[in-house]
């Protein structure tokens, strides 16, 4: 029993599917494609923005506020204390990573801008050197 797969075949069969149903064939990139959040930050136009919404949403509410009719209250309050065994480490292990997170980034993004400053430092350097060794400006 031959179990070999027929890649052209497949390929075909999805090429007649996308144009009977008018798709387009091009393929998008990664780069053309702007990330968004939920929040409307475009982490790669605003790398300070992009660190504090993730400061300011690093911290995970274990609890949030029961609300309902008494029974209901009371039957959702008997359930919190029930499984706030296997939740509550969950959540402190989240917030944890978050931090950790956090930290990283915000180093990072520290990082970045020292050596922002230093390649800027080095290009006016640069071009004083070359302009006294060979008398031009850029």
């Amino acid at each position: 029993m031959d179990k070999s797969i027929n890649t052209e075949r497949i390929m075909s069969e999805i090429r007649l599917e996308i144009k009977k149903k008018n798709k387009s064939t091009d393929i998008l990139s990664f780069e053309d494609i702007p990330y968004k959040d939920t929040d409307g930050v475009l982490f790669s136009k605003n790398p300070e923005e992009a660190v504090e919404h993730l400061r300011s949403r690093s911290y995970v509410q274990p609890y949030h506020r029961i609300n309902g009719n008494p029974i209901t209250v009371f039957i959702k309050k008997s359930v919190r204390k029930i499984i706030d065994f296997h939740t509550e480490p969950i959540v402190s292990e989240q917030n944890r990573f978050n931090a950790s997170v956090v930290t990283a980034v915000t180093s990072l993004r520290n990082t970045q801008k020292q050596l922002i400053k230093r390649i800027e430092t080095l290009e006016k350097e640069n071009a004083l050197l070359k302009e006294k060794l060979y008398g031009e400006k850029e």
